[in-house]
């Protein structure tokens, strides 16, 4: 997303039938009617038949070359003229702006209309359109169904409607759910990570009810590896999953796990289809899609279907933490809701510190640290407010804010824009506000007797890093910078703008000091001072090093080889070394 251009311009637009299928439908004399189509369609086939080629279409939309495979099989089997229309759309013949073929809310939302779409009456159905229809293999007719329902995904756009980030709100939210949605992780870390944070940092900490993978074996009934192991297992069968293979599994065989701590997961992680439709009747908006990322597995008898591989990756990491949330509040009550809360804000806390101390420099010959923290501020400038972590650099001074917030339900899938903003006062604003005041206490000259720096910081950089999902993109930058102003936060020459990382992005600072010997000052210099600065500092990454592998620091790495060890030999995958 370079400065130069806009936002927009870079977003991949996908196919709607009435690209291909209206232009089609009038050539015969009609006018496209997507209803009386999807309800020919749904009469077609059955549930639980459609369910499993939207779930292999779902994979699909994670790797361009799948989606290749499925559109030209789509492309062969569709009437002539309809594929033509679909080749000039796809080659952006309808706008200028090249198509693609499949999305996967649309996919996702796809799945919604057929479990909650009662099956039509044979009398129900066009005699025009059930014929046309009657000519479709099961694949065909999903795809189809997908590119109906992407023509009803609608949001409002009323006249005078407020800016939010420099862009009409309805626009602007539109975006910022997309964002959200579309997130990456990579499979890898995530499980890494949430390793080192549920056992390495989540034994240190100290005012947690119990140990957090304690808290979460009793409010799951599953232990913390099998939960991973499990989850992997499943998650492994969609992402190797290929055209014309079956992408339904067996949950009960060929692993080597006891069947009843199988089924306590598949009850927890699991949802039989009546019950998944019950829930996704309230959720009529396109992105909500919750009863989804709650329990991302279709349970059929002793069999499952990954409904979306990174909603089930995210359960059994990120989503741990709400596991505990909510049994600490049903079963202890709000004090111990809040209690577990302020626990693994503090399991992050403790995780991003040993990151930075990592990336601080080393002192030769001096008792002084490089690495500072919000009590050695304190000290040196009491009755104000003080960030979580100092560097100095020499040349310049890193100020970190460490945040486990992540945002609302009512942001991400309402796209509600009054949530947003409280969201951002939350997670980014409030942060701000502490690493604004200390960056001017450390440019004062003189500096004060208990200062950390031997003298006033020469540049500031100041960075908040988030433990949970914040939507970073020139929409937001925009909207907070604005807040800043305001607010008249940063207003010094010396300090930088803010710096927005997730874990996983200053595990990649991490990785590129390491390998690369690259400093956290020089890294966000480059990205500040390049056409992508409002752009998310991980698409920065990307495009500053190309094809070349970033790689992990070497306690994620270590991490990520324990995690697979241990689900190798949970599954069953390895000889123990005794036998």
């Amino acid at each position: 997303m370079p400065a130069s251009r806009s936002w927009l311009e870079l977003a991949r637009v996908y196919v709607i039938a009435r690209e291909y299928l209206g232009p089609a439908e009038h050539a015969r004399g009609r006018e496209l009617d997507c209803e009386a189509w999807i309800t020919a369609l749904l009469a077609r086939y059955s549930r639980e038949e459609y369910l499993q080629v939207l779930a292999a279409l779902n994979h699909a939309t994670t790797s361009d070359a799948l989606t290749a495979i499925y559109q030209e099989r789509f492309l062969s089997r569709l009437a002539p003229d309809a594929a033509q229309h679909l080749r000039t759309a796809l080659a952006g013949g309808v706008d200028g702006r090249q198509r693609w073929f499949l999305a996967r809310q649309i996919v996702l939302r796809t799945m919604r209309l057929i479990l909650v779409s009662p099956r039509p009456e044979a009398d129900s159905v066009q005699a025009e359109i059930a014929t046309a229809v009657a000519q479709l293999d099961l694949e065909c007719a999903s795809v189809l169904l997908v590119h109906l329902v992407g023509d009803t995904l609608t949001r409002e756009r009323t006249p005078g409607e407020p800016l939010l980030g420099g862009s009409p709100q309805s626009l602007a939210m539109e975006m910022i759910a997309n964002n959200l949605f579309n997130e990456p992780d990579d499979a890898g870390d995530l499980l890494a990570r949430h390793r080192l944070l549920w056992i390495l940092h989540g034994d240190r900490i100290v005012g947690a009810r119990a140990r957090p993978v304690s808290m979460l074996e009793e409010a799951t009934g599953l232990a913390f590896d099998d939960i991973t192991a499990l989850a992997f297992a499943y998650y492994s069968s969609i992402a190797s999953h290929t055209p014309d293979n079956p992408v339904v599994v067996n949950a009960l065989t060929g692993i080597a796990v006891d069947p009843e701590v199988i089924e306590r997961f598949l009850d927890r992680f699991a949802v039989r289809p009546d019950d998944l439709a019950a829930r996704l009747r309230d959720c009529p908006l396109p992105w909500q899609l919750l009863p989804i990322q709650d329990r991302p597995l279709l349970r059929l008898g002793d069999s499952v279907v990954v409904l979306d591989e990174r909603y089930l990756l995210e359960r059994a990491t990120q989503g741990l933490y709400w596991l505990v949330h909510d049994h600490e509040k049903i079963q202890y009550g709000e004090k111990a809701r809040l209690q577990w809360t302020q626990a693994y804000a503090a399991m992050v806390e403790d995780r991003v510190k040993e990151q930075l101390r990592r990336l601080a420099p080393p002192l030769v010959g001096g008792s002084a640290s490089t690495f500072f923290t919000e009590d050695e501020l304190a000290l040196a400038f009491p009755k104000t407010k003080a960030a979580d972590v100092g560097i100095d650099f020499g040349t310049s001074t890193v100020l970190v804010e460490i945040v486990s917030a992540t945002v609302s339900v009512a942001t991400r899938e309402r796209a509600d824009a009054d949530a947003f903003r409280k969201d951002a006062e939350k997670i980014v604003v409030k942060k701000a506000r502490q690493l604004s005041v200390t960056a001017h206490n450390l440019l004062t000259d003189p500096q004060p007797a208990h200062s950390p720096l031997t003298g006033p910081a020469k540049k500031v950089f100041p960075v908040a890093v988030r433990g949970g999902h914040f939507p970073v993109n020139p929409i937001t930058r925009h909207y907070l910078e604005e807040c800043f102003a305001d607010e008249r936060l940063f207003q010094h020459s010396g300090i930088q703008d803010l710096a927005l990382l997730d874990t996983e992005e200053l595990e990649a600072c991490e990785a590129l000091h390491q390998n690369l010997h690259l400093t956290l000052p020089d890294l966000l210099a480059d990205w500040q001072a390049s056409e992508y600065s409002k752009a998310s500092f991980r698409s920065f990454l990307t495009l500053r090093f190309g094809g070349h592998n970033i790689g992990r620091p070497d306690d994620i790495e270590a991490a990520l080889h324990e995690t697979t060890d241990m689900i190798a030999s949970r599954l069953g995958f390895r000889e123990d070394s005794t036998g």
